[in-house]
């Protein structure tokens, strides 16, 4: 599969082509997703999956990219319709060097906190149509924004509100970009895929992010575009083995077994992803939903909130930052109290990264669920594309759904069980390596790092067993 992907990068026409087709269906969506609007919450909980564009961005593009970033890296950056925008923006936009504050990562990081706490959980944007239509198009004005105002590819890099989760997934993923021979890249003169006179050539342009190839050795920043490659297959001054850059295998797990540390950018958005996916999760049971919106039900209650706003942004203060801060800060606070010695910054970026196999294989988990559980729903879309009748006679029962396949239950659970095993257990090894590169001297009480795995992860699995078994 690789050598078929590295030879479509030398084509001209890949991977612009599979840009503009997805380009063409995120038009579609913003269309069909124009066409279908309500105030009413309980009716949008089944428009929702009747409309096919909400169908298709919330249960399906969305989980799909989750998935292919845990197991290919960002390989959805390749063919993703706003890196078309953008680039072809600053072909003829002003160029202008993106200021500081955006290289911090915190733009994404708060673009991230505005579309989870207010879009989602106040807005509800991923339950009504017209809404979600509506922030595509600003999704769209803001990479178009960018690309005529910054130069090369600034809104992949610094702005888009996926690139933080899908470089921490990618992580995970035993696929990267980087080069066959070092030696080539050593030996080369044009240095064309870093030259700014390719900069601005639509295909075969030098790094948009500012990337070297042969120091490529991580998954976090790489957009898998393939651009230096077309650059050094076409600037091709005569060296063998050119070109050089592309796609390959890779140690799985190797930049959270490398200890690669996250930027505080890159930490506080963690955490909150943290929060999301034990909320997208426990939910899926009554039981365990029940726990959990316990806490935001009564604070709500204590300070009479009302109102979608009231309501939805203490829902997403409590659920997104105050438990996982405190899910995050228990093993450090219990090693202080013991007497040990780390910064809180130092545990907060470096121990940061045990948590990500976890909430990988928690939000693969609710990826699979949900995909699979809107299967009756197709039938009902197919016809009904715009999905307001087909709402309405869902509600009204006068049209059924169909039953979901037998397989799914004992399927689902079975592959959710393994992730999260795997995921627990490579959190343990992770941990293991952080407390002998970063705990002084190992003693006793460095084992209450270990309450990340146990905790976080031991979480996910017991809900997951007691789900299955009652």
């Amino acid at each position: 599969m690789l050598n078929v992907v590295n030879r479509l990068l030398k084509r001209i026409w890949f991977p612009v082509g599979a840009q503009i087709f997805t380009f063409i269906i995120f038009i579609l969506l913003i269309i069909i997703g124009l066409k279908a609007n309500t105030d009413d919450m309980a009716f949008a909980k089944i428009l929702r999956n009747t409309n096919a564009a909400n169908l298709i961005v919330w249960s399906y593009w969305w989980p799909l990219i989750i998935i292919s970033a845990v197991f290919l890296g960002r390989v959805w950056c390749m063919i993703c319709p706003m890196e078309l925008v953008t680039t072809l923006c600053a072909k003829m936009g002003l160029r202008r060097k993106p200021p500081a504050f955006l290289h911090s990562g915190w733009v994404i990081t708060l673009f991230y906190v505005l579309i989870l706490f207010v879009g989602i959980h106040t807005l509800a944007i991923h339950r009504v149509p017209y809404r979600m239509a509506v922030f595509m198009i600003l999704l769209l004005i803001t990479s178009a924004g960018s690309g005529l105002l910054f130069r090369r590819n600034t809104f992949c890099a610094h702005i888009c509100p996926v690139g933080h989760l899908l470089g921490l997934y990618a992580r995970l993923a035993p696929l990267g970009w980087g080069v066959r021979h070092q030696e080539i890249c050593n030996d080369c003169k044009d240095k064309s895929c870093i030259s700014s006179k390719t900069a601005y050539h639509f295909q075969g342009r030098s790094c948009g992010v500012g990337l070297y190839p042969v120091h490529l050795d991580q998954n976090t920043d790489c957009l898998l575009c393939g651009q230096c490659l077309k650059a050094c297959d076409h600037n091709n001054p005569g060296i063998e083995q050119r070109p050089n850059p592309g796609w390959f295998r890779r140690q799985w797990f190797k930049d959270v077994l490398t200890l690669l540390p996250f930027t505080a950018a890159q930490a506080v958005f963690a955490l909150v992803v943290s929060g999301f996916v034990i909320y997208e999760v426990f939910t899926e049971w009554s039981v365990t939903s029940g726990l959990l919106l316990w806490l935001p039900e009564t604070v709500s209650q204590t300070v009479n909130a009302d109102g979608i706003w009231g309501i939805g942004l203490i829902k997403s203060i409590t659920l997104f930052a105050a438990l996982p801060t405190f899910i995050w800060l228990l093993p450090f606070g219990l090693f202080r109290l013991f007497g040990g010695h780390l910064g809180l910054s130092d545990y907060f970026l470096k121990f940061g990264i045990a948590f990500i196999p976890i909430m990988g294989a928690a939000h693969v988990v609710k990826a699979l669920l949900k995909m699979t559980s809107r299967l009756p729903y197709w039938a009902h879309t197919i016809s009904d594309p715009v999905g307001i009748k087909s709402a309405n006679d869902i509600l009204q029962n006068s049209s059924q759904l169909s039953v979901l396949p037998v397989w799914r239950d004992p399927t689902i659970m079975i592959l959710s069980l393994l992730l999260m095993v795997t995921a627990i257990a490579l959190s343990f090894v992770i941990v293991r390596q952080l407390i002998a590169a970063h705990v002084a001297q190992f003693n006793w009480k460095a084992l209450v790092f270990y309450l990340i795995p146990f905790i976080y992860g031991g979480g996910f699995l017991i809900m997951l067993i007691g789900w299955s078994l009652f």
